[in-house]
């Protein structure tokens, strides 16, 4: 690999999914997302991933640095605000699931035909796989130099859900961060690239 290689900076927001835990996960960096898989659409300004080590010092008495630095916690996030307004959009980041029209969460009025949502009972939370792909809306994998990916297999929104509403051109968003847990056989993320990397 050289030292140096323009195809290896990254741009762009990519395309965030999302699947029911258990889902099938994409075995590569390239090819089509497996069944299950759904699109999130539009967000307003892409979305982060953020990953964050909590260590503690073992000081001894001999020396000034310490002598070792243990690893206590780490936690990671998945954020972003999504510029749909749609019901299931809605009602993942109220952590009602993603895929299915969960029961006692949404339902038709007999008046109109419109729908509603709300919020899960406290305790049936819903937990989500989250993904990332570097390929754009509308990209293939011959549409771009540069791949990767990121599964992040067992997450639940954590953040502060605001709707903002604004003049102009504004628009109103469902702001969401995703908070990863460890699931019981793996990892709790994964990142894919191309062998080059």
């Amino acid at each position: 690999m050289t030292a140096f290689d323009t195809s290896r900076i990254e741009v762009g927001p990519g395309t965030l999914y999302a699947a029911p835990l258990g889902t099938t996960e994409p075995t590569s960096v390239s090819g089509a997302w497996p069944a299950g898989w759904v699109q999130l659409g539009y967000t307003d300004a892409g979305s982060t991933f953020s990953f964050q080590l909590t260590t503690s010092p073992v000081p001894v008495e001999e020396e000034l640095f310490p002598a070792k630095i243990v690893t206590t916690g780490a936690t990671a996030s998945l954020a972003f605000a999504l510029a749909e307004l749609t019901r299931q959009n809605l009602l993942l980041v109220l952590n009602a699931g993603i895929t299915s029209l969960v029961d006692d969460t949404t339902g038709t009025s007999a008046t109109d035909s419109s729908v509603w949502a709300e919020m899960p009972e406290a305790g049936t939370e819903k937990r989500i796989m989250l993904g990332w792909d570097a390929i754009p809306k509308g990209g293939t994998t011959a549409d771009t130099d540069t791949l990767s990916r990121l599964i992040a297999r067992q997450c639940i929104q954590s953040g502060n859900l605001s709707i903002p509403r604004r003049k102009g051109p504004n628009k109103a968003v469902y702001n969401a961060t995703f908070s990863l847990e460890k699931p019981s056989d793996s990892q709790p993320f994964r990142f894919w690239f191309p062998p080059q990397m």
